[in-house]
């Protein structure tokens, strides 16, 4: 399967895959609830500010191509290097200027309350991960989580992969890969489960 790393030229194509995946995700109609019309739109801006954002620090961004074509993609980032660069955010801060206030809090509501989840030791956390509604079922995603799981073993302070699904659809394809539920809660009206699988 063709892995590779997503590069700045690739931030729009890749918040596309992942955006399309999005739409219809629990945390998205959460999250952006009062959008309207530019529910989409919203859901596709923030995810390029958002990886934007983690190319700027850094963050492994990885993705499935298929015929030249992105198919899926995968953000993450190591839990022991989070020195924020400065500005990085700016377009992210943008994009909030756009959402509601009532979307922004909600935004940072689910920031506050997922992170406080995380494990407390140093992993390596995928923030987001999905497949192009087109491509779904053909091991994607899975691949591109094993690919984490990889760069967690090569980490030595990393002592595994962390991450979170608002969808109990999600939770058994996980646990079939080795991730066990480490928490759950609610945050606003969703139902949030912080998933680790320790390294081998």
């Amino acid at each position: 399967m063709n892995i590779f790393l997503v590069k700045e030229a690739d931030i729009v194509e890749a918040a596309e895959i992942i955006s399309a995946s999005f739409k219809n995700y629990e945390v998205m109609r959460y999250l952006f609830n009062d959008s309207g019309n530019d529910y989409e739109a919203h859901i596709t801006e923030f995810f390029l500010a958002f990886y934007q954002f983690g190319l700027a620090n850094n963050w492994p961004c990885y993705g499935v191509r298929v015929n030249e074509q992105w198919v899926a993609v995968a953000l993450g980032c190591n839990s022991s290097e989070q020195e924020i660069i400065k500005g990085s955010d700016d377009a992210l801060t943008e994009f909030y200027k756009k959402i509601s206030p009532q979307a922004y809090r909600r935004i940072e509501q689910y920031d506050q309350q997922a992170d406080a989840a995380h494990p407390s030791k140093a992993h390596f956390f995928i923030d987001s991960i999905g497949t192009h509604p087109d491509h779904q079922g053909k091991g994607y995603a899975k691949a591109l989580i094993l690919k984490y799981q990889e760069l967690s073993k090569s980490d030595v302070h990393s002592t595994g992969v962390g991450l979170n699904t608002e969808s109990d659809n999600n939770i058994n394809f996980y646990q079939h890969l080795g991730y066990q539920v480490k928490a759950q809660q609610k945050i606003g009206s969703l139902t949030s489960w912080s998933l680790f699988r320790a390294d081998d």
